[in-house]
C-alpha cells in the first residue's frame, strides 16, 4: 500500500469544507466531530438527495461525503448531478455495504472512492485524506467481494457455457425476437452464416425449434439483467467477468504513485462500463451511461 501523506487543515481543497449528507443524525453527527476534530470545516448538511443537489451548488464545499443509499434517491445520483452542474466538488460515497454494486454505482457516477460505515475513524480519515491529495480511495472492505469466486448454481443454464462468444450473440438476437436477416446485419455476417449458426445453436442446445432457443435465452435474461449491474457475475457472457473484475479492481487500486488525471479516471470508468456492457449485450450492446467527473 502507498503512504498517504498528510493532508493539513490548511490544504486548498479541505479549507473549501465538507458537506455531509446522510439521513441519520447519528451519522451524520459521528463524522461531523471526526472531521471537525481533525481541523475539517463542516460547510453544511443534509438528510435527502432533493436537499443535497439544492444546497452545494451554493456552498461549493471541496469534498461531498454522501450515502450511498437514501429515502429520495442514492448518493451516486448526487455525485452525477454535481458532475454534470461542472461542480468541481470531489464526492465521496458511504456505504453500509461492501458489494460490487455500490462501488459500480459510485466509478459510473464520477465519484472519488467509497468509504465504509464499518471503517474505524482512522481508516475512514486516511480515505479522505487520500481523496484530498488527488488519488482514489476505497475501503478494503470492497475486496473480498471482488475476488469472490464466480456464481455458483443460480448461474446461467449450463448449456450456455458452451456457446463460443459468437453463438451466444446470436442465441441472445433470438430471444429478443430478431429474424435471421436482422441479426445479420447487427452482426456485419450474411444471411446465411446466421442460419448456419443457428443450426449449430439448435445442435448444441439439443433443441428442435429456434423458437426453444428464444425461450431459453428470454428466460435468462429476464433473470440476470440488472440496471444496477450489480448481477454481472450471472451474465450470460461468463468469459466477460473476469474483464468486469479486472476493471474494477484497476479503478479501486493503491499501487498508483503519481495522483491519477481526470482523463485518466474518466478512461477507467469507460473502460469498466465497456466491460459491464458487454456482459449483457456482447460486443454490439449499447454502453451504460458515464458521468465523466
Amino acid at each position: 500500500m502507498v503512504a498517504d501523506p498528510e493532508v493539513p487543515p490548511q490544504h486548498p481543497w479541505a479549507g473549501r469544507g465538507v458537506y455531509l449528507l446522510d439521513d441519520h443524525e447519528v451519522v451524520r453527527r459521528g463524522l461531523r466531530h471526526l472531521l471537525e476534530s481533525e481541523g475539517f470545516s463542516i460547510v453544511g448538511e443534509s438528510g435527502s438527495v432533493r436537499e443535497a443537489i439544492r444546497r452545494i451548488p451554493d456552498v461549493r464545499p471541496g469534498l461531498a461525503i454522501l450515502d450511498d443509499h437514501l429515502p429520495d434517491g442514492s448518493g451516486a445520483e448526487v455525485c452525477g448531478a454535481l458532475a454534470a452542474a461542472g461542480l468541481a466538488t470531489r464526492c465521496v460515497l458511504l456505504t453500509g455495504d461492501a458489494d460490487e454494486k455500490v462501488l459500480i454505482d459510485s466509478i459510473l457516477a464520477g465519484a472519488w472512492g467509497c468509504l465504509s460505515k464499518q471503517d474505524d475513524s482512522s481508516e475512514q480519515l486516511r480515505l479522505i485524506r487520500r481523496v484530498l491529495n488527488g488519488h482514489t480511495a476505497y475501503s478494503a472492505r470492497f475486496q473480498p467481494a471482488l475476488l469472490a469466486p464466480p456464481a455458483g448454481p443460480d448461474g446461467p443454464d449450463e448449456r450456455l457455457l458452451n456457446l463460443t462468444r459468437q453463438e451466444m450473440n446470436v442465441a441472445v438476437r433470438l430471444g429478443k425476437g430478431l429474424t435471421n436477416r436482422q441479426i445479420s446485419q447487427q452482426m456485419g455476417l450474411s444471411e446465411k452464416t446466421i442460419k448456419n449458426m443457428v443450426s449449430t445453436l439448435l445442435t448444441k442446445l439439443g433443441m428442435g425449434r429456434r423458437t426453444q432457443i428464444a425461450v431459453l435465452i428470454a428466460g435468462a435474461l429476464d433473470h440476470v439483467e440488472d440496471p444496477g449491474y450489480g448481477s454481472y457475475r450471472l451474465s450470460l457472457f461468463p468469459d466477460r467477468v473476469a474483464e468486469v473484475t479486472a476493471a474494477l479492481l484497476n479503478c479501486t487500486s493503491e499501487t498508483r504513485t503519481a495522483a491519477p488525471t481526470d482523463a485518466e479516471r474518466a478512461e477507467d470508468a469507460l473502460r469498466l462500463a465497456e466491460a459491464l456492457a458487454a456482459t449483457w449485450t456482447g460486443p454490439m450492446g449499447r454502453r451504460p451511461r458515464l458521468s465523466r467527473a
